[in-house]
């Protein structure tokens, strides 16, 4: 995340901007508004400077927020029991497939990327 405002405008509104990666191209998004210069010169004498400590803080939640932990025990011994399902069924074929898809699915793994793109 970084600080973005008009350095040329007399009263510049500071906004914290986060770079987005899609393919090739980059591009900026603005994340939060932090305030006008007029406003905040009501706050404090260094209007820039605020805003910069704001970013530094926004990123450090940010990075805090990210870390993400996963704990997961498998047996690799046990069976699995032959039940009436399609699965069960075929002896033939491959179906380990369906093991992972069944884990996939618990974990929720395609609402995280949607959530965190």
């Amino acid at each position: 995340m970084k600080l973005n405002y008009d350095k040329k405008s007399k009263d510049p509104t500071y906004f914290i901007q986060m770079g987005i990666r899609n393919g090739k191209k980059t591009t900026t998004k603005n994340v939060a508004r932090i305030g006008k210069h007029s406003e905040l010169l009501k706050i404090t004498d260094d209007p820039l400077s605020y805003a910069k400590e704001q970013v530094r803080i926004y990123n450090e939640e940010h990075k805090k927020n990210k870390t993400l932990a996963l704990d997961l025990k498998i047996d690799f011994n046990e069976k699995i029991k032959a039940t009436d399902a399609v699965t069960s069924l075929s002896t033939d074929k491959n179906i380990g497939y369906f093991f992972l898809q069944y884990i996939y699915g618990k974990l929720e793994i395609s609402s995280f990327f949607k959530k965190h793109h």
